[in-house]
């Protein structure tokens, strides 16, 4: 039982820093487009699911983080409009140079190729940005919106 707490209050923890949500439809979404790129290349369903895990994996965490701090931004920049572009612009970039990296480091034949899926994720950012800027707008700026709905 105690375990439980534990977990419970660092799931809790966490969602300052990760958007749980996205994160999980990020990973399944990425996971899905991993499994397919490796299947249909090596015909080989272990190292696609493999594959596929590790890429949910990365995409929950970065990818919820991403989320959380294009949020973040959009709501914290007092003038909309560079609030709205640094909350794409910066999220992304980072992520562009992250993905790229780690690719090239990790001996990928592709890096740049397989950074290429990650530009899916730019417009999300800025849909998102502009969902949470508008939160904020309507509520006013004393409240500060931390979901849709």
């Amino acid at each position: 039982m105690a375990l439980m707490k534990k977990l419970q209050k660092t799931a809790k923890s966490a969602q300052k820093f990760i958007d749980h949500k996205i994160g999980i439809a990020g990973a399944i979404f990425m996971g899905g487009i991993v499994f397919g790129i490796n299947y249909f290349s090596t015909h080989e369903i272990s190292g696609s699911i493999t594959a596929a895990i590790k890429q949910g994996t990365y995409t929950f965490i970065f990818g919820g983080t991403l989320m959380k701090g294009c949020e973040y931004l959009a709501i914290n920049i007092q003038n909309r409009k560079w609030a709205i572009v640094a909350s794409v612009v910066i999220p992304s970039t980072f992520t562009l140079l992250l993905t790229f990296g780690m690719h090239s480091l990790k001996g990928t034949p592709k890096p740049l190729e397989s950074t290429i899926p990650t530009l899916i994720i730019i417009p999300a950012t800025a849909v998102w940005g502009i969902i949470k800027r508008k939160q904020l707008d309507q509520n006013g700026m004393s409240e500060i919106p931390t979901e849709i709905g």
